[in-house]
This record gives C-alpha cells, structure tokens and sequence, in this order.
C-alpha cells in the first residue's frame, strides 16, 4: 500500500511538472510582464530617502544633594521613555516647522494622473541637474519661494502659480478666478476670496520657461507638525541603553538630514532650557527660605546670650553635651527632608513615592528624637533649658550654613548648565533612496507572477471538463485508444481556406502521420478477411470531428492502394460533400429508398476512394436504415471495396450510430480533447452496448500540447509534435 501511495504522488507530481511546462509560454510571458510593470512602477514612484541620528539620555542628577540615595532606594522609571514621547511633542515638532518654514510646499504642475510618473520616467533614464532646497527656500526646477505667508489660514490652501515670462508671475486660486500678477523679487498681497484670508508671496528666483506652472500649498502648523511626526520613527536601540535612534523619510536627501539635524539640536535645546529652569526654581527656593533661617537663627542666639547673661554663663555637662550632639543631628536631618519634601511637591504629587519614603524617613528620626527628648527631660531645669537653646542656635547655624552652599552651588550649575542628553551622530542622509527598492520590487513580482501564472495554469487544467488524459479514458471505459490525433491550426487552416482535407493538403504534417498510424494500428486490428470491412464511425455529441476523422481516414486508407468507399450516414446534417468537393442531391437517402438506382456513389481525385453522399434529408433515417436495403447495400460494398467507412450520426442525439454499428465489422468511437466530458463518454458505451455493440476502439481527436498530462508512465503525449521529414535531394 504504501509503495502504491508513493508512486500515486509521484505521478501527480509529474503531471504537475508536465502542466507547468506546457504553460510555459503563459508563465514566461507573466514575468516578463511582471517585470516590465516593476521597471515603471520604480521608475515612477517618488522616491524615498532616509536620515538618521543617535542620541544619548544620561540619568537625571537631582538639583539638591541627598535626593540621589532617595531615587536610587526606588524603582527605575525608565526615563528613556518620556523622551522619546518629548522628541515627538508639538512643543518640539512645531518650533521646528517654524524654523523651517514647513508649512509651504511648492511642486510642478503635471498633466493630470500620469504627467508626474512619466516625468519622473524621463529623470530616472535621463539624470538631470536638479535644485534643492537651501536655507529653508523651496525649490522645485529651478522655483525658489522666498515667502508664503497666509494669514488665519485654517486649513490647507493651494494656489496655481504659472510663469508669464520677463519675471512676471500669475497667481491663481480658483480655476474661474483671474490671476493676481507677481514679479521676482517683489512681495505680492492679496486677499484670497475664498476664506477672506491675507496672502504673501514672494519668488526669490526662476529659472524655466513660458507657461510653466507650480502648484503653492499652504499647510496650517498642526497639519505640518502631524505630517513631520508621521514621518520621524524613534527607538530606543537595544535595551537599557538609554541610546535613542531619529528616522525621518523624506523625497529630497538635503531636506530629510537638514530637518533631523533641526529637530534633534531643537530637542537639545529644550532639554538644556529645561535643565536650566529646574536649577532657577530650586535657587528661588531657597533664596526664599535663607531670610526665615537667618531670623531663626538671630532669635535662637539672642535667647542663648540672654539666658546665659542671666544664669551667670553655665556651662554644659558632658552627658548633656551628649545628648546634645545627638540631637543636634537629629534635628539638622530632619530639616534637611523637610527641604527636600518641600522642593519635590512643586515637581511631584503627595502620592508619589519619593515624598512617601522623606515621610518614613521623617517619622523614624521624629521617634528618635522623642527617645532623646525623654532622656533630658531627667537632666536638672536649668540643663534643660540650656540644652534646648543651644540645640536651636546649632541647628539654625548647620541649616544656614547648608542653605548658603547650596545656594552657591546652584548658581554655578545655572551659569554652566547641561542637559542630560548628547547628539553622538549628527544627521545623515541615505545617498540612496530607500524606497522603492528596484531589486526587492522586481523579485516580488517575479515571485508573485510565477505564482499566479502557475496557479493560473494549473486551475485551467483542473476546470477543463473535457477528456485531457487518453489514459484516464482508456481505464475508465475499458477499450483501447487507436489514436490521439493532434491540434494543428496552421493544417486545419489550409485544409478549410482550401475546402479539402488534411491528409490531402498537408500529407507530411503530424496530423497525417497520426492517421497514417490509426491506418496501421487498424490493419493489425482487422487481420486477413476476404471480404472488405466495413468501419463505422461515431461521436457522443455534434463538432467533435466524426466526419473529419471518418473523411481522412478513408484518404489514408486509399493512398495505401486499398480501394475505399466513404459513406456519409448522416443524412440529417452531413457535409462530408463539401470535404470531397461533390454534389450531394442523390446520395445514401435516395438508395436506400429505391434500391435500382445505380451511379451513387462517385469517384474523387484520389485513386481508389469513391464517396457516397447522404443525399437529400429523408424524413425517417432511422426506418431506412433498419430496412433490408441498407444490409443488402452493405453485402454489395463488401464485395466492390476493401474498405467501406461509414460516418454515423453523434448516437447521444439520434438512434441511427447503434443501428449502423451492428451491421459493422469495426465501430470507433470519437471524443474530442477538452470538449468530449467523460460522463459523454460513458453514455455513449452504454447506449451502443445495450443496443449490442462492442465498440473497437476510441479515437481522440484535437488533442494539444497543452493538454496532455504525465499519463500513467509519467511519459505524457509530447511526441505530438514530433516531425520526421524526409531530406530533399
């Protein structure tokens, strides 16, 4: 079983190989259609360049010392994120539109649909000097737009410019409206009627001809902001790296790198301000606490002095010195995180985690200080007093003086500050465009046309109803195939324009040699006899080609030296007298219906073949030829001529093939190529056996190139086309 499946797959892998190949011709012409359309399309796409920048983000460095253990004892936010939303903000993005004036945009007019891919067709096979952009200009062959300016513009505006010559401009923005005339160099203004709104333009310089035109669009910023950020991808390279990759796309190499370039130093800039900003907050901060800490300070030393001028100058015991130094620590740090939960509440809200770990903190020193404060409270009234009033002098003493350097410190990072981000790549433009890629898109439709043309010929395959496959239909009706006569249009043609036949007007063509092979396969099939043979032929259906194999097979039979009789037993619709060029007024219908006539049959340019036409249409053939007529017609043939073939009705509309076959030595049945369904096939065999008829073989006619599959050796038909002519001497 398994050795059957194999070889079940096998074959059907050949008969698709063998499918494929015979539709070459259709697969070939795909490609190279296929890649004729990429060679436009690539030629008239626009093309795509690309630039790219790397920038680097540092971690933040807080603004006041001590916030560092903070972050670091907290999760990492991944600040690498919120940048790569900042560099695409409104607030990045829209000061780059206005340094680069992208809210105009200046090109050709072309004809309408296929102007501009044909020009862009004409650049691609003939390069030309084109102009670029330059200090924010706009240049479209050799048109610079110094300014353009719409005032109140609320949606995108365009306006058709055209060149009247001697530096004169028209401008127009309506097709019906008349022109407002502009010269080079000077700032035209009008007022646009449609939206009322003011307009500026003006054209720095021109280099063309007559009648060229441009087409000026006006976008409004939020527009232009939304196409440069469709434009620009960013990504963080690799994991964790805090690298950040700038992809901007773009028509012109020039304007994409200036552009980038524009966006990653403005993005620069503004962390630098930001940076800066953040340092003057804190410094205003604390320039605002020093005052408060200096009078508590005053305060609590004018205290001390006062106490101690009354009490005598008491000194300190070394346990309260103890207690004192603890304390004084303890409350220096608490006013350290009340600094610091202070300046973080104008960043960050109560819930945040940085403010909640200052308050642990808070609450763990505020428990320490309370233990401390339970210890003095045994000390003597006096210790107590003087404890607390130099833990305050100290306190403010430790707490100013921290304000003072802070302060100091902050106005040096101010006047040397930096960002946390760096550009490590400037700029770069592809030299090359991106897209389209010429190599990629003719590969994709040569892959996507050899897939299509090979599923397109294979699908034409699978719903052809016809018999393809002589194989199949000698297997499944169980007689033997005697011929598979080829497709030829050219000898079909000939034999038509002629009005002759095949065999006769193309004796060495591979339809002939196909007959002259049923002639043999035939001769092998009747054996020795000493009467002639009587060959009947039929179809399932009409236009199956009965009458042309019948006809030329009685031609190669004669040309063999055989004497031959064609009878043309259609006498409904037959037309073989137009084949042999003869008149069919009396024929088989007038013989049958009276017996004595003679001379019906007659003679044709080929030695030893006659032709019995079907005469006149009777109106009941199958009566006459169930008479005792046509056995005794039949009896006389036998005797006169080798061969008697008789061409028959299609037996799938009439009765009459059943009733010439029984009186037949030899019944062949013809289907033809792709038209003949094997359900016809079938029918046919039943009808003729239930009528008592063995059919002797089968004949396919029409068979082409195309048609034939693997077979069941996996050898297919392809000798079809074979030809073996001889050498002329």
């Amino acid at each position: 079983m398994s050795g059957d499946s194999s070889e079940q797959e096998s074959l059907s892998i050949l008969d698709v190989l063998n499918i494929l190949l015979n539709g070459k011709l259709i697969i070939i012409s795909s490609v190279l259609l296929s890649i004729l359309i990429a060679l436009i399309v690539v030629a008239a796409a626009r093309p795509i360049y690309e630039a790219d920048s790397l920038i680097q983000v540092e971690d933040e460095k807080p603004a006041l010392s001590g916030l560092s253990e903070l972050t670091e004892a907290l999760p990492s936010e991944g600040s690498i994120g919120a940048e790569l939303q900042i560099i695409k903000s409104r607030s990045v993005l829209g000061e780059v539109v206005d340094r680069l004036a992208l809210t105009k945009d200046v090109e050709r007019k072309y004809f309408p649909v296929v102007g501009e891919p044909l020009e862009r067709i004409r650049r691609y096979l003939i390069p030309s000097e084109l102009n670029h952009a330059e200090n924010g200009g706009v240049y479209d062959n050799g048109l610079d737009i110094g300014r353009f300016e719409v005032q109140g513009g609320q949606r995108t505006m365009s306006y058709r410019l055209r060149y009247e010559g001697e530096g004169d401009f028209l401008i127009y923005w309506d097709d019906s409206a008349k022109g407002v005339r502009s010269n080079v160099g000077r700032v035209v203004d009008f007022i646009d009627g449609r939206c009322g709104c003011a307009v500026q333009v003006l054209v720095r310089t021109f280099e063309g001809k007559v009648g060229d035109e441009f087409i000026l669009r006006y976008k409004p910023t939020l527009v232009a902001i939304n196409e440069l950020k469709e434009r620009l991808s960013v990504y963080e390279v690799g994991r964790d790296t805090g690298v950040m990759r700038l992809r901007l796309v773009g028509g012109e190499p020039g304007e994409v790198a200036r552009t980038l370039d524009e966006i990653a130093n403005t993005y620069l800039r503004q962390n630098v301000e930001r940076k800066s900003e953040e340092a003057q907050k804190s410094l205003n901060f604390l320039s605002e606490q020093l005052p408060v800490v200096r009078g508590d300070l005053e305060a609590a030393e004018n205290k001390l002095a006062e106490f101690r001028e009354k009490n005598q100058t008491i000194d300190l015991t070394i346990e309260t010195e103890s207690v004192l130094t603890k304390m004084v620590d303890l409350d220096r740090r608490l006013s350290e995180l009340e600094l610091k939960k202070s300046e973080l509440k104008r960043t960050y809200t109560g819930d945040h985690p940085l403010l909640a770990t200052i308050e642990n903190q808070r609450l763990q020193l505020q428990r320490e200080r309370e233990k401390l404060e339970g210890q003095s409270s045994q000390l003597p009234d006096v210790q107590q007093e003087l404890l607390r009033l130099v833990r305050e002098v100290e306190v403010s003493t430790e707490l100013y003086t921290f304000l003072l350097n802070k302060t100091q410190e902050l106005k040096i990072v101010e006047a040397g500050t930096v960002g946390n981000v760096r550009i490590l790549d400037a700029a770069a433009a592809s030299p090359e465009p991106v897209a389209p890629n010429a190599k990629l898109t003719v590969l994709v439709c040569i892959i996507i046309a050899l897939i299509t043309s090979a599923a397109f010929v294979i699908l034409m395959r699978i719903l052809r109803r016809g018999i393809i496959d002589p194989d199949e239909v000698e297997a499944t009706l169980g007689v033997p195939i005697f011929a598979v006569l080829p497709h030829s249009e050219q000898v079909v043609k000939r034999a038509r324009d002629s009005d002759g036949l095949a065999t006769i007007e193309e004796p060495e063509s591979v339809l002939s040699e196909s007959f002259r092979s049923f002639r043999t396969s035939l001769h092998f099939a009747i054996g020795t006899k000493s009467t002639g043979s009587v060959i009947a032929i039929s179809g399932p259906a009409p236009n199956v080609g009965k009458t042309f194999v019948a006809a030329n097979l009685a031609v190669t039979l004669a040309r063999a030296g055989h004497s031959v009789l064609f009878v043309d037993a259609d006498m409904r619709r037959g037309d073989a007298s137009k084949k042999f060029g003869i008149e069919r007024t009396t024929g088989l219908s007038g013989l049958l219906a009276s017996p004595e006539s003679e001379g019906f049959h007659r003679k044709t340019r080929i030695n030893g073949l006659s032709v019995l036409p079907r005469g006149k249409s009777p109106p009941n053939p199958a009566e006459l030829l169930m008479s005792e007529n046509f056995q005794k017609l039949l009896g006389d043939w036998r005797k006169s001529f080798d061969f008697v073939v008789v061409d028959s009705p299609p037996v799938l509309a009439v009765t009459d093939p059943v009733i010439i076959s029984r009186s037949a030595d030899i019944f062949f049945l013809v289907g033809r190529a792709a038209r003949s369904t094997m359900h016809e096939m079938i029918e046919s065999k039943r009808r003729f056996e239930k009528g008592g008829v063995n059919i002797t073989g089968v004949v396919i006619n029409g068979m082409k190139p195309d048609m034939v599959g693997g077979g069941k050796y996996g050898y297919g038909y392809s000798y079809l086309n074979y030809e073996y002519k001889a050498l002329k001497d």
